[in-house]
């Protein structure tokens, strides 16, 4: 592919209602959306990246820049053709800023799809059993002022068809709430718990409260505690009957083995852009169904294009676990593409795999406008 243009926006979607966790609170969604040009022909990109940096050092202001002055002028020095698989070499000498480079491989690796009439699935999971037409879908609800109040709405999404809850915690939310959220949706639905770091084997009640969690049969607990502490996740990996997850502190394939080696998770979750590249997420997933190792593919408030990744990455056979994949009317009133929807069997929600080539979508152009608050474009 010759590269002729790189379109780079912000815009934003507004929330259905504000998504609350231990790390802040979102109310719109703002995304840089990334779009490659080579003559006619085009590729799309979302950058995972949240307005704020409170949830990691990346939010979409830093990875506006990042794709302008440093990323994108990158692109246009190679000297042959570009493919989704020389950006780790090409951006080498950039260092972090993996959400930046994941969204220039999601646009490149949508534009080879559509150019070679292959999904996103399929180049993901290109070899046989192939990629699944369905997956399981997932919901995630943020932290509630009151029991009753995450009961009353974990056990709306259930009669939705949701099979799969994960419920934010926090200290001082979360015996209470989880038990709440269990009676109300009862124990054949899967629940699990997201802490987003906000506990420490330090701290004795911290302990306490999450010892307490063994009795309610979850899947798992992500994220208990500090995001580069992989020791102390070790230590309470002994502690505790429940398996633990790993969501923040994986960073690459290899920090992911290293947790996995040194017992300080037993389920994975799977997020590409904080790999910073999508290839590289397959490889986990690769490594984790190798080792019979449970791993499931997590969101980041995600805007169609995005979501659209992420169900092409879980149709992989690795992601062994329903993932945070839900309709888009969970979260979002407005988007830029057609909205994903529930498909419900026999009382349980799944959400199709885009099949179209790429990542399978149409762009509502109107909608783009409407949504942009800020563009442009960088050309060769």
């Amino acid at each position: 592919m010759r590269l002729d243009a790189v379109e780079l926006r912000i815009i934003a979607l507004p929330m259905a209602t504000p998504f609350v966790a231990s790390h802040g609170t979102v109310s719109t969604r703002t995304s840089v959306i990334v779009r490659i040009i080579s003559g006619a022909s085009e590729g799309w990109g979302e950058c995972a990246a949240l307005p704020e940096p409170t949830y990691s050092d990346e939010y979409v202001d830093d990875a506006l820049l990042t794709l302008r002055d440093h990323l994108v002028p990158l692109l246009f020095t190679a000297d042959v053709p570009l493919t989704s698989s020389d950006l780790p070499a090409l951006f080498a000498n950039v260092q972090g800023h993996p959400m930046a480079k994941a969204a220039i491989e999601l646009a490149l690796l949508d534009f080879e799809g559509r150019a070679s009439n292959i999904s996103l699935a399929h180049l993901l999971t290109p070899h046989p059993p192939g990629p699944a037409t369905n997956v399981p879908a997932g919901v995630a609800l943020g932290l509630a002022e009151t029991p009753q109040e995450i009961a009353s709405d974990a056990a709306a999404r259930v009669a939705e068809g949701y099979r799969r809850v994960k419920m934010k915690i926090a200290p001082g939310r979360d015996r209470e709430f989880v038990a709440a959220v269990r009676d109300a949706i009862g124990k054949d639905v899967a629940l699990s718990v997201d802490a987003n770091g906000a506990y420490s084997l330090a701290d004795m009640a911290d302990m306490a409260a999450l010892a307490e969690l063994d009795q309610f049969a979850l899947s798992f607990i992500e994220q208990p505690l500090a995001a580069d502490n992989l020791l102390d996740h070790a230590e309470l990996a002994r502690r505790l009957s429940t398996p633990i997850c790993l969501d923040e502190s994986l960073t690459s394939e290899l920090v992911t083995r290293e947790a996995l080696d040194m017992g300080a998770c037993s389920v994975v979750c799977v997020k590409a852009p904080r790999y910073g590249s999508w290839l590289q997420a397959v490889q986990v997933l690769d490594h984790c169904a190798g080792l019979g190792i449970d791993a499931w593919v997590g969101g980041m408030l995600d805007g169609g294009i995005g979501r659209a990744a992420n169900l092409a990455l879980a149709a992989h056979p690795g992601a062994s676990l329903a993932g945070d994949l839900a309709a888009t009317s969970r979260f979002f009133t407005d988007d830029i593409c057609a909205p994903f929807t529930l498909r419900k069997t026999d009382g349980t929600a799944t959400m199709s795999v885009p099949a179209g080539y790429g990542l399978g979508i149409t762009i509502d152009n109107d909608a783009l406008h409407r949504l942009t608050i800020h563009t442009e474009a960088i050309r060769r």
